[in-house]
């Protein structure tokens, strides 16, 4: 939780004193298939599974839905489109406003410490259409994927986990 706590105060204090968060765009070529398949997010390991993610190919993009099952009713919380070049991706949540298409940024050249939670291999970093401070983060290896969300607002800066789960199959 400290590496959270971190992340909102440097992304506060960069958007508080103007700073830019727009990075240069990133090349478009990145292997975005390693968010491809069906994923599982559990309570813990070997618990009760909570979500339900599938990415699976539709033409030139990997798209699909996450359903949370933790109430033990199967209610669509997330949806997900990725191009498979890398250069784009779309996602809707719940209990966020709408999102429209983001475009693929370098990480490394974000002006806020965006304290990634953990090393997992590859990572796709995306940013919304200015004149929003909308980013997306997916980051996966090892049969492992985490997708969350960071809205950089000028007087908040939240953090929505939407996916932090493991392979289940299917691809």
């Amino acid at each position: 939780m400290a590496h959270v706590r971190k992340m909102l105060a440097a992304t506060a204090m960069a958007a508080m004193s103007g700073c830019s968060l727009w990075p240069a765009p990133a090349p478009t070529d990145l292997d975005i298939d390693f968010v491809r398949g069906c994923w599982v997010q559990k309570e813990s390991p070997g618990g009760k599974i909570e979500a339900f993610l599938r990415l699976l190919p539709d033409d030139d993009r990997l798209t699909g839905q996450m359903a949370d099952v933790s109430t033990g009713d199967w209610i669509t919380s997330a949806t997900f489109a990725f191009a498979r070049s890398g250069a784009t991706a779309t996602f809707e949540a719940r209990d966020m406003p709408d999102q429209s298409e983001h475009t693929r940024i370098d990480p490394a050249r974000l002006t806020f410490d965006w304290a990634r939670p953990q090393a997992r291999g590859k990572l796709a970093a995306y940013a919304g259409p200015a004149p929003s401070r909308n980013f997306l983060f997916a980051e996966g290896g090892n049969d492992r994927l985490a997708i969350w969300a960071v809205s950089a607002e000028p007087d908040a800066t939240l953090i929505f986990k939407l996916f932090d789960g493991e392979r289940d199959g299917c691809d």
